[in-house]
């Protein structure tokens, strides 16, 4: 099967996108909800929209990319042997990540919020203690093994799918209708922030469509890469006016417009300002970025490079073990007084160095590279 080197591109870059996502949380004033702490100096309303940007398809647009290697993956047979492997691939860095990598992430919160004496004592807590642990990161791989699970029976016909596929612009659109139904009926019911409620439906759409775009990827790639520059001036058009529905309902009632973007407003008596087009708008906003960054992928990143087989095997651990590196340098930086932005550059730069590092070590360490989501280099030729 010939390797389609704008898919392998899109991958790196869709998880290097991870890490100035996260890192600007840490400077926006909401970042204490979810880290518990910030920098004390924050950025402003910008780089609010940039989070608010990069969360709007970052994480569709991962598990859709997953769902398109899979297509890759069942290649060879989607039997029990196939599953087995994928959930040891799958399960292996999640446990070791939960359990001895993102202690040091958790280490961070603890010295920032001053709940911690000492990393020794911190760790064996933390290693002792199954309540402690936090899976933080990590719980896009539980998602992923149970979208694997539930779209086991699919891959089973795999074959057909290459020859029954609609034309890619209508699998656009019923894929766009699936996700739109599907925010529009549970968002209302439960907020959402780590891929569970409403977003454990949405994205299990966007690995299964990933994977019927894997089904006819040669025809959708031509196709998305004629209409790159259209579909990214619709991704451009449809998260303005997802912007704007956003700004009108926070400006109407702050509590209900946060409920808007989170997800829940029904069990909390509130009543957002159009709800339903929010949800609509929000759905196509996913898909709309997913497919232009396709599109672009196919139009200008289809060539190999010397460098893309060993970034393509440091995507994985960079996943794995960027997020306790980011805490860690979060919580250093905000030690000193110094300008966000250069704060903000330091700590992304910190995060992708020390990550190659770490990977590079564990890649030193043949089979033990597994723990981390590393696998050894592909043959010469």
């Amino acid at each position: 099967m010939t390797r389609r080197h704008e898919l392998d591109w899109l991958r790196i870059i869709l998880f290097a996108l991870l890490v100035p996502h996260h890192v600007a949380v840490g400077f926006v004033d909401w970042g204490v909800d979810i880290y518990r702490f910030v920098n004390d100096r924050l950025a402003g309303d910008g780089l609010t929209l940039f989070i608010y940007w990069s969360h709007s398809w970052r994480l569709p647009s991962l598990f859709m990319i997953a769902g398109i290697g899979t297509w890759f993956l069942t290649s060879r047979g989607a039997g029990p042997r196939f599953i087995g492997r994928r959930l040891l691939r799958l399960g292996g860095p999640l446990l070791f990540g939960t359990i001895f990598i993102n202690v040091f992430g958790g280490y961070a919160i603890a010295v920032m919020t001053g709940d911690a004496a000492g990393f020794s004592a911190f760790w064996w807590t933390w290693t002792t203690t199954p309540e402690l642990q936090q899976v933080q990161h990590l719980w896009f791989l539980i998602n992923l093994a149970l979208y694997t699970m539930l779209c086991w029976p699919v891959f089973r016909f795999r074959e057909r799918l290459g020859t029954s596929m609609p034309q890619p612009g209508i699998l656009c659109t019923i894929l766009i209708l699936l996700s739109a139904g599907t925010v529009v009926l549970l968002k209302p019911h439960a907020a959402a922030l780590t891929g569970d409620n409403y977003q454990f439906a949405l994205y299990l759409l966007f690995f299964s469509g990933g994977y019927l775009i894997g089904a006819d990827h040669d025809r959708f790639l031509k196709w998305a890469g004629r209409r790159a520059w259209w579909l990214l001036a619709g991704a451009v058009l449809l998260f303005g006016g997802k912007v704007t529905l956003l700004a009108i309902a926070l400006l109407e009632d702050a509590a209900a417009g946060q409920a808007l973007a989170a997800g829940g407003w029904r069990p909390a008596g509130l009543a957002p300002p159009n709800a339903t087009a929010f949800s609509v708008v929000e759905a196509a906003t996913a898909w709309c970025w997913c497919i232009a960054a396709l599109g672009l992928a196919a139009r200008y990143l289809h060539r190999p490079s010397p460098v893309l087989s060993e970034l393509n095997r440091a995507v994985f651990p960079l996943y794995v073990l960027h997020f306790p590196l980011t805490l860690v340098g979060l919580a250093v930086v905000a030690q000193f007084p110094a300008p966000w932005w250069i704060e903000f550059g330091l700590v992304s730069a910190f995060v992708f160095l020390a990550t190659w590092i770490a990977w590079r070590l564990m890649d030193r360490l043949g089979q033990a590279r597994f723990l981390v989501g590393g696998r050894a280099p592909l043959p010469a030729g």
